[in-house]
């Protein structure tokens, strides 16, 4: 069984979205041309595309996908499961699979889990959703791929997540000139 892996870009600040909802250039890492100073983000772009068997996110960030010009180049050709409470009437185009899911994030993951077998399983959009499965303790890793800049304000990843203290164990680190991607095992 792989994990379930929150994977998300943040500003060293804390978000992760703009204010306007907007990446603010939190994914630019993700779209630069590989030079011998990125390697490292080349070497988690395919690992994460190689061991990923889903995606779990929320309405909101499946929505800001489809504004943004669809899912038609998607290299994650793996299930996506959107967590909504109103999926919408008409099919999305391109070659992605989208279920959306409607009774809850325990739901989505156990969706998630048949669709993946032994591959890992990402919670790759939204701080609600995230949050949802961290204070749950459904979440093993976090990949979290601090960017190296400053947005002010926007959406926090790590707010709203209750009283109880998360222990986190740093697994790695991998630093690049715009980003330092930081693994952490969640102790359970």
């Amino acid at each position: 069984m792989g994990n379930v892996i929150i994977d998300l870009s943040m500003s060293l600040d804390g978000y992760i979205c703009d204010r306007n909802g907007g990446d603010g250039g939190l994914h630019n890492w993700y779209f630069a041309p590989s030079t011998a100073e990125n390697k490292g983000d080349q070497l988690v772009i395919n690992e994460t595309i190689n061991d990923l068997g889903a995606i779990i996110m929320g309405k909101r960030t499946f929505s800001t996908g489809e504004e943004q010009g669809g899912y038609g180049d998607n290299p994650y050709k793996m299930p996506h499961f959107v967590i909504t409470h109103h999926p919408p009437e008409k099919p999305v185009e391109g070659d992605t699979q989208f279920i959306f899911v409607t009774d809850g994030i325990e739901s989505a993951l156990k969706q998630a889990k048949a669709a993946a077998g032994d591959k890992d399983i990402a919670i790759g959009g939204g701080a609600d959703i995230s949050q949802q499965y961290l204070k749950a303790g459904l979440v093993d890793l976090l990949e979290i791929h601090l960017v190296h800049i400053l947005l002010g304000s926007g959406l926090r990843l790590f707010e709203n997540l209750g009283i109880n203290p998360i222990d986190l164990e740093s697994t790695r680190v991998i630093d690049s000139p715009t980003v330092t991607h930081l693994q952490f095992r969640v102790v359970k």
